[in-house]
């Protein structure tokens, strides 16, 4: 099957797979190796440690959302959008699909849109452990939402009634 035809397929089979996000708005660029340590030391510039995915060689991209209702937890937030981009998805002919590796040469290009009051709390290592495979890559944009629960409940963890939303595109390719 050429990655043409599995490209369609994939638009077919899931009409969000073709959304994109502007990238003038981006804020930064980290690779998941000492990502922490580079998103506390400048959260406006930092540099990844490889390239972004070349148009020509992405397969497919995801997109989703996460809330933290109760505990304002960024990090809890970004899981749950990135588990949510990536949970309807098998790619069983990868191995056939890219040259020299499989599973382990994949890219994940992942962008999340973060509010930026919540975004110094955001725990990318963590974030990365949704990924089962792939060199994973982030970079962080302001965004998501910042959305009254109503109601702060401090056995939840608390401190005010944010909820906190956070948008994630999950690029997949080699």
């Amino acid at each position: 099957m050429s990655i043409s035809l599995l490209l369609h397929l994939l638009l077919a089979l899931c009409p969000y797979t073709a959304a994109l996000l502007p990238t003038q708005h981006r804020k930064g660029v980290v690779s998941r190796r000492s990502m922490m340590s580079r998103l506390r030391e400048n959260a406006r510039s930092l540099d990844g440690q490889r390239e972004k995915i070349s148009s020509d060689n992405i397969f497919f991209i995801e997109v989703g959302f996460g809330n933290d209702s109760h505990g304002q937890s960024a990090t809890k937030a970004a899981v749950r959008a990135c588990r949510n981009a990536i949970e309807f998805n098998s790619i069983p002919s990868i191995k056939r699909l890219i040259p020299d590796g499989g599973y382990d040469a994949l890219k994940l290009d992942v962008l999340l849109a973060v509010p930026s009051k919540y975004q110094e709390g955001l725990d990318l290592d963590e974030v990365a452990k949704v990924f089962p495979y792939g060199d994973v890559r982030f970079e962080l944009q302001d965004g998501g939402m910042i959305a009254p629960s109503g109601i702060a409940i401090e056995r939840l963890g608390d401190v005010n009634d944010d909820m906190i939303i956070v948008c994630s595109s999950v690029t997949v390719g080699h």
